[in-house]
Parts: structure tokens; sequence; C-alpha cells
């Protein structure tokens, strides 16, 4: 009886996943992503502002001369307890991302504001609304080693379709997102559920002069988390991260464990796996100390992709670092003036 939600999630977590294929942005570690995952986690934390990080270094590499994928990703979240009712607050946000990926450069990244409304439900539940807006660049760092058919096709001649590239392009990102976080039986064990529409304005890219552009699809984002409190020591986390971008699907189970190594100094220790099914195993470790968090993801890579990276498959790294902090209203009581007695 004991481990039957643990059960019941696991099932949840392998329930449709027949067939992925790698795309768009991704991470091994989206819980260092809250805000790139969803806009509906702005504000969700037990805190007053968040601040963090993610740097993720792709297959060092796959032409072996150094990287040419890379990903930053940085954000900060404040909670403000403003609403319609007392025990309601909205969450306000501040989402940077920088991409950079393949031997011509392409580099997608911008500033994107974020927020969110959360609605107070009984039990220690909650439902968020939140959403997105900002612009996003698009650019190319070496356009001379961009290669096309018409150049193949005619390589004295040169491609013709090279003089057409572009060095910019921009578009407008606007996206919306649910979240619902609560309490499950007496250890109050945690459950989250969330899902994203980003893009949903469909913009139009065109790297291309001439061109009629590339319609941007919607990238739809689902995500599931239960905090299971084992003991009082020993917490288990599975998770499940499902994307999909028109005719592809990506979906990553996950399982992390925590443990309590010291009380004093809120020390915990944090491990666990996972598997971009039919692409990469995964491995994370990483150290809570008080209220910050680190850790370490490797992606080694599983799929065909990995004959032509070097050294011998290795797939991705990434460091991830979040704090989470508190605003204390230090209290200002009204000095008391005593009469001297005559």
């Amino acid at each position: 009886m004991k481990l039957k939600l643990l059960v019941a999630f696991g099932l949840l977590l392998w329930s449709g996943a027949d067939r992925i294929i790698a795309q768009d942005i991704h991470f091994t570690q989206f819980e260092f992503s809250p805000l790139h995952v969803n806009p509906a986690n702005v504000g969700g934390f037990n805190g007053s502002y968040r601040i963090g990080g993610i740097f993720r270094d792709q297959a060092a590499s796959i032409t072996g001369l150094g990287s040419e994928f890379r990903t930053l990703n940085f954000y900060i979240d404040a909670t403000f307890p403003w609403g319609f009712r007392k025990k309601d607050w909205v969450g306000f946000g501040m989402n940077f991302l920088q991409d950079r990926s393949g031997a011509i450069g392409l580099g997608t990244g911008g500033f994107i504001a974020q927020a969110s409304y959360h609605l107070a439900l009984a039990k220690g539940s909650d439902i968020s609304l939140g959403a997105q807006y900002g612009g996003v660049n698009m650019n190319i760092k070496n356009k001379d080693k961009a290669i096309f058919e018409s150049g193949i096709n005619n390589p004295g001649g040169g491609s013709a379709d090279l003089g057409k590239l572009q060095d910019k392009a921009n578009y407008t990102d606007i996206s919306i997102g649910l979240a619902y976080n609560t309490s499950i039986s007496a250890k109050k064990h945690g459950l989250k559920i969330g899902f994203n529409a980003g893009r949903v304005n469909n913009p139009t890219v065109n790297l291309s002069s001439g061109g009629s552009g590339n319609k941007l699809g919607t990238l739809l984002t689902a995500q599931a988390g239960m905090d299971y409190h084992l003991n009082e020591k020993v917490d288990v986390r599975p998770m499940l991260w499902i994307r999909n971008l028109k005719t592809f699907t990506t979906v990553v189970p996950q399982c992390m464990v925590s443990y309590l190594f010291n009380v004093e100094k809120g020390i915990r220790l944090n491990g666990g796996l996972g598997y971009r099914i039919g692409d990469a195993a995964q491995v994370m470790l990483g150290m809570d100390i008080k209220k910050i968090r680190f850790q370490v993801g490797y992606d080694q890579t599983l799929s065909s992709l990995s004959s032509s990276q070097s050294p011998g498959g290795f797939g991705a790294i990434e460091f991830g670092i979040m704090y989470v902090g508190t605003v204390t209203k230090k209290p200002n009581p009204k000095p008391k003036v005593f009469c001297p007695r005559f």
C-alpha cells in the first residue's frame, strides 16, 4: 500500500511513449528551466523570488572540433500577494534564452516577459494561468559555411541561395500555459501537472531574401511530477516531460532520489536517471544546500547519431543552479513612553 502512488505514476510515465524524435531546444534537467517549460510556473515556488540558470553543451562535438551546439537559459521571477481573493497571488518573471547550433552558428535568443495568476484552492492546492510575450532574434554567425543543394550540384559556380541568405531575422513569441499543484494524502506528497502552448501566434521567420519565410508551429509541452516522501530522510521524485512540434514528439521519463544528509546545515544529496526515448540515457547528480540547488546532468547518446559524434558518442553535459530567496519585513513597533513618577 505504501508504494501505490509510485506504481501508478510509473505506469503513467510509460503510457503512450511509442515514438520519439528530438527537436527544438531541449534540456536534460527541465527542473532548472521552469519558465522555459511553462509560463504558468512563474511564481510557483515557496519564497519571495527565484533566480537560476542552466547551460547545455551538446556533443563535444559532432564535428570533433569543439562544441557547435550550446544553449544558455537564465531566468528570474518573483511572487506578489496581489489577487482578487485574499489567498491568491501573482508572479512576474523574465526569461532569457540563447541557443547556438551548427557549423553556420545559427543563433536564437531573446528576453521574454512572463506573468501568472495563482488561484488558491482547498487543501494547499492551486491552479495557475501563465502567459509570455517577447521578441526572439535569430542570426547566423558563419554564413559562408552554409551549404545548399545548388552549390553541391554546381561547385565551380557557387550557389545562388547563399547570396540570398540573411544575417538576421526576428519574430514574436506568444505563449500560454496552465499548471496545477496539490498535496496528496496525510503525508502531503506533492503532485504537479502542467501544459503549455508555445508560439500560439504561429510566427513566420524568413532568413532568405525574397522568400515567403518559414511558419513556426506551436510547441506543445506537458509535464507531470510528484514529490513522494518515502520516509523522514528520503524523497522520490518521478517526472515526465512531453514535447510536441508538428509531427515530432519527445518523451522523457525521469526519476530523482533526494537524501537528507545533514539536517542542521540543510544539505540534501540528489541523484537520478532518465531516458529521452529513442535517443539518449540521462544521469543527474546534485546537491541542495539550504535554498541553493545545483546539479550536473549528462546525456549518453544511444541513437544512430552516436556514430557521428566524437569522442565515442558523447552526448551532452549540463550545469544547472537555482536559488530561492525570501524577503521578510522587519517589525517596526511604536515606541512606548513611560511617564516618570513624582
